[in-house]
């Protein structure tokens, strides 16, 4: 199986990035509501708890309390920018997981003449997010397409890239889903 890592790494370092700047963001933007509220709650208590201990006028506050409380804030910045960056990357390879069927598929748009065209056919295998099709026109890549499922759901899809399949005439073309399929959640 080929390792597409280096084409996940996006994903991963937009969320990371998030968690770069406050952390917990990168975590609820990979949809971990639950452990981003924790993150950002945890990370809130534990600066204010440490600000309250510095600025208290009576006494001196125990410098390894205040040394724990200096780093504890740090320790939660750096593993929620951990967390994120590989939570997004496993999260995004789980959707692009392809599954091997065949399903009946109407695909409406521009071809690479920038002809409009309709054409009924069939898909080499789908994930939550993209898709493969086999048609009998050449498409560009970057463009934008309407693709219907059995019917069932309609959705807009990106042409990632194309190939010339091994029978007649026939194109390979992989689509990235501009929207989840809903089949797959």
């Amino acid at each position: 199986m080929v390792d597409n890592s280096p084409y996940y790494v996006p994903f991963g370092r937009k969320a990371a990035k998030l968690s770069f700047a406050f952390p917990g963001l990168g975590q609820l933007y990979n949809k971990h509501y639950f452990k981003g509220t924790l993150v950002v709650s945890i990370f809130g208590f534990g600066l204010a708890l440490l600000f309250m201990l510095l600025l208290r006028s009576e006494g001196q506050p125990s410098p390894a309390l205040i040394g724990f409380l200096s780093v504890l804030p740090a320790v939660i910045w750096g593993a929620s920018v951990f967390d994120a960056y590989h939570s997004a990357i496993e999260q995004r390879k789980r959707d692009a997981q392809r599954y091997n069927v065949q399903i009946a598929t109407t695909i409406r748009g521009y071809d690479a003449n920038n002809s409009t065209f309709e054409e009924v056919t069939v898909t080499k295998n789908v994930s939550r997010l993209g898709a493969c099709l086999i048609l009998s026109r050449e498409l560009m890549g970057g463009s934008q397409l309407s693709l219907e499922f059995e019917g069932n759901e309609k959705i807009r899809a990106r042409v990632v890239w194309v190939s010339e399949a091994a029978h007649n005439q026939q194109h390979l073309v992989g689509m990235e889903l501009l929207s989840p399929l809903r089949q797959f959640e």
